[in-house]
């Protein structure tokens, strides 16, 4: 397959794994565990084998739902499969309006088509958006079972017992999941420290990946970069296989060699948003020598192991950038920058979120004022090549940036 021939994100994943990464079985791997994220989980569940709930791809319940013998499919997965169908659907038979975020009218369509499937509950989180707070509602109308996750906020400077408190009310919420998931509020705990210490196990290796990136950084370019980010939290559906391809990878990069003239020509880059599905772009990066080597959601923080796993679940996510203001994440992405020596920053959202547009913007101008350059892009979650003027965009930022 030439580069002449992609036409969709499938090709685009094709190509990555047989002609940009042949040379390995690590990131080959890699990309099979994303691809067949959601088909083997679907199908494994209408067989019996497995039991499988739709839930984010990132957040505090993914762990518990592990622990409770329960595969977490993660709804933003279902981008690949979506196209101007499920676009289509979301409008005309939900009456969303035309402006609002093609993730969450893509994911009430792929739903929509699945309304007499197996898999029927769904745990949504009312911190995602008001969007989706309306789709939790509309596929309980349509005979999903859902479970909606009260919002956990912290806000800058919250500490001592209004922190407290907020660690009690999370515990709460943790017990009620684990109810509407097993129906019992009791949580294994044995099990849930084992995804704990599983994670934190997946998060110093993925750390070594990313350091062994910076001093090799066109081994593994954008595209599976993102992907194995992507995985840390859900593992794909399969954790034992996605820890045996990160493994795998960690043998690679550190018996890869380090080509000299790649150090000079790279020009480091901090991704800052969501993991588009618009493939073309991560591409468009690696043809002007640009290399995705820093991201927002770089694994900073580890769960507490000397506490009781529950807490440690909560104060794990009150403790985090996705729990608190904006504000928050500014400090993960200045950490980025200093650590990968970036160039610039790529801020990328999609289509008709306004609260993500809201803090790029707010990102960008900090960040501008800094002297650090950035491009903010918004692209769109179904399926589709991006723009010519997305790319165009993107290729002089990087010669600026050279």
């Amino acid at each position: 397959m030439e580069i002449e021939d992609i036409q969709n994100p499938r090709d685009y994943l094709i190509y990555s794994k047989n002609v940009v990464h042949s040379y390995s079985k690590a990131i080959g791997k890699l990309l099979d565990l994303s691809t067949s994220y959601v088909h083997d989980a679907e199908k494994a569940h209408e067989e019996g084998k497995i039991t499988a709930v739709w839930s984010r791809a990132t957040g505090w319940e993914i762990p518990l739902t592990y622990a409770s013998g329960i595969i977490p499919m993660a709804y933003s997965e279902m981008g690949r499969l979506s196209d101007l169908e499920s676009v289509t659907i979301a409008e005309d038979y939900y009456q969303f309006p035309q402006e609002t975020c093609s993730m969450v009218k893509c994911t009430v369509g792929q739903w929509h088509k699945r309304r007499d499937s197996t898999i029927k509950r769904i745990i949504g989180a009312s911190v995602a958006c008001e969007p989706y707070n309306l789709a939790w509602e509309l596929m309980r109308k349509e005979g999903f079972d859902v479970h909606s996750i009260d919002v956990v906020y912290r806000a800058p400077g919250v500490k001592g017992e209004r922190l407290e408190q907020l660690v009690q009310f999370l515990i709460e919420q943790i017990h009620d999941t684990a109810e509407w998931l097993t129906g019992k509020r009791e949580i294994d705990e044995e099990k849930l420290k084992i995804e704990i210490q599983r994670k934190n196990r997946l998060i110093a290796k993925i750390r070594k990946i990313l350091d062994l990136r910076i001093k090799n950084p066109f081994y593994m370019r954008s595209l599976p970069s993102i992907y194995l980010l992507t995985g840390l939290n859900t593992y794909f559906g399969k954790p034992e296989e996605y820890e045996a391809v990160v493994d795998l990878l960690i043998e690679e990069l550190e018996n890869a060699p380090v080509n000299k003239g790649d150090l000079e020509r790279v020009i480091p880059l901090v991704w800052v948003g969501s993991a588009g599905q618009e493939f073309g772009i991560y591409e468009a990066i690696d043809q002007a020598n640009g290399a995705l080597l820093g991201f927002r959601n770089f694994p900073f923080n580890t769960y507490q192991e000397d506490i009781p796993p529950i807490e440690a679940l909560a104060r794990h996510v009150l403790g985090n950038q996705e729990a608190g203001a904006s504000v928050y994440v500014q400090k993960v992405i200045e950490l980025e920058l200093l650590k990968v020596k970036a160039r610039g920053l790529v801020l990328y959202g999609y289509l008709g979120c306004s609260y993500g547009s809201v803090a790029r913007e707010m990102w960008r101008e900090y960040f501008h004022k800094k002297g650090v350059p950035s491009i903010n892009l918004e692209g769109t979650f179904q399926v589709g090549p991006p723009t010519g003027q997305i790319l165009t965009r993107i290729r002089a930022f990087i010669e600026m940036l050279a």
